[in-house]
């Protein structure tokens, strides 16, 4: 049987093209497919949330951050109202958003969620390393990316990871402002604007990013003497602004906790940071920059603004610096936990495209790509050590912790409530029963929050619940559980309650009827 002369000749074509095609291209030819593209992006992103505890196919304890947030978001979709109902110190957009996967499948919707933000995230770093090299080096820029990341990505569907893309998008923007030539347009702004209320409400320590490259943008633009330009900057980015922090005044308003929201999110979020000395900042300071080569996007800034990087204006790396350093100080007001870095690498891609460009283009070798492959995996080996630890490692820890959330429902009957002392929420998730105070968890966070002990305590002398429950460390001691929060209650305990189960991860107490 013959082929028709057509299919003959096409099918020549490839074998020829395929023939006489550079190798090194492969991979710029396979990513020229937007499909392909997207599916190794998808990787990249699958690669990161296989390692999150939320994952439906293992069975690890949830980190201490992620119990608290998905257990506010299991609260909101009971019906449960923020802050008057369920206190924390964090936005409201953190549990909204992981509020609808929760509704369709529970903590294997929110590991969904977790997904979509971690592709949108990586897409944006994907454009981002785009204005600085070409195809398959960007697509190579976001791997090692999400190496630097993996050292970092461990607190899953918590802040940082929920403000990535947000944070990805708009240094995309911000960027594009003075790599393509063309002026921002009008929705980009108001996508700058959005972007911004989104990620600070989730935290309030967010903004940096948006604070120091629209600082420098008004600058240049007065220096200029462009005026209208920089009304209708100002004038997007504040309908963005407003138009997405509206529907959260809706919310505060319809359920009248204004006052709840400022004690719970300013007053407790900015307290705990700006109650540091001047010596722990600077110690939290030099702690953060020297995670995971994070001090290198501040030189890499400077180098550029120096030898006119890709001619550039001066203006585009005085925003990056300024942005990029505002970020890391505004970290370190507060105690520099690790995953706190995760806002920082949108800041790596750019530096990564450039020492990748730079590397491809100046090192004269048979397997450059593969050198330089080895040379990012080495530098991001903790990473990559975390990574391949979650691929090749299982774990069956949460177990005790999903036993429990059983025997309390099996104990207790509904309207009970129950309560967990100390910092960790990770049984609320596993079980029908209720909270019985809206500090579902008591830590120095809620210090600032006027009367907020005291509420606590006698509101669980009072109603005494059902439950009382402490979650114990590898050793069985409670895990943060204090004299000051939990004396009075540990005087109840020993008269009012007997003790129901221990089974070296969590301790339960039932009340004696």
């Amino acid at each position: 049987m013959r082929l028709p002369v057509q299919a003959r000749l096409k099918i020549e074509q490839v074998c020829a093209l395929y023939l006489t095609a550079d190798k090194n291209m492969n991979l710029d030819k396979i990513l020229s497919n937007k499909r392909a593209l997207y599916a190794g992006l998808a990787l990249v992103a699958f690669s990161l949330v296989w390692t999150s505890t939320l994952n439906p196919f293992a069975n690890r304890i949830m980190n201490i951050d992620t119990s608290v947030y998905i257990a506010i978001t299991q609260g909101l979709s009971r019906g449960f109202v923020l802050y008057s109902e369920l206190a924390d110190n964090k936005g409201p957009v953190l549990y909204f958003m992981s509020l609808p996967g929760f509704l369709v499948a529970g903590l294997t919707g929110v590991w969904v969620t977790q997904f979509v933000l971690m592709y949108i995230s990586l897409f944006f770093m994907y454009k981002i390393a785009l204005l600085f090299t070409g195809t398959k080096t960007s697509f190579l820029t976001v791997a090692f990316t999400s190496l630097a990341m993996h050292s970092f990505y461990y607190v899953h569907a918590g802040t940082e990871e929920y403000a990535l893309p947000f944070l990805a998008a708009s240094l995309y923007i911000f960027t594009k402002h003075y790599f393509d030539g063309k002026k921002t347009s009008f929705l980009e702004l108001v996508i700058l604007g959005a972007s911004f209320a989104w990620a600070t409400m989730i935290r309030l320590n967010m903004f940096p990013l948006w604070a120091g490259f629209c600082l420098v943008i008004v600058i240049e633009s007065l220096a200029k003497k462009r005026f209208v330009e920089t009304f209708k900057y100002i004038g997007a980015f504040t309908l963005g602004t407003a138009a997405a922090l509206f529907p959260i005044f809706l919310y505060l308003q319809r359920h009248g906790i204004f006052l709840d929201f400022y004690y719970n999110v300013i007053v407790s979020g900015a307290e705990r940071g700006f109650s540091l000395s001047l010596q722990g900042f600077v110690n939290n300071f030099y702690l953060v920059i020297n995670r995971n080569f994070s001090f290198i996007p501040l030189i890499v800034s400077v180098v550029w603004f120096f030898i006119k990087y890709k001619n550039l204006s001066g203006f585009y790396f005085a925003g990056f610096f300024l942005s990029y350093l505002l970020s890391v100080m505004f970290l370190s007001f507060t105690t520099g936990n690790s995953h706190w870095n995760l806002i920082l690498i949108p800041f790596f891609v750019p530096m990564i495209a450039f020492f990748s460009d730079l590397f491809l283009n100046n090192v004269k070798m048979k397997y450059k790509h593969a050198a330089l492959i080895i040379l990012f995996c080495v530098a991001f080996s903790e990473g990559l050590a975390r990574l391949g630890f979650y691929v090749f490692f299982t774990f069956d820890s949460a177990t005790p912790i999903r036993a429990a959330g059983r025997i309390i429902d099996e104990n207790t009957r509904d309207g009970d409530t129950i309560i967990t002392l100390g910092a960790r929420a990770d049984i609320y998730p596993f079980t029908q029963r209720v909270p019985a105070s809206r500090f579902i968890f008591q830590s120095e966070a809620f210090d600032n929050i006027p009367g907020a002990r005291e509420e606590f305590v006698s509101g669980i002398l009072n109603d005494r619940p059902k439950i009382i429950a402490f979650l114990l460390d590898e050793n069985g001691a409670a895990y943060m559980v204090n004299h000051w929060w939990h004396g009075e209650i540990f005087a109840m305990l020993e008269t009012d309650y007997r003790l129901l189960e221990d089974n070296g991860r969590v301790r339960i107490f039932i009340r004696i009827e």
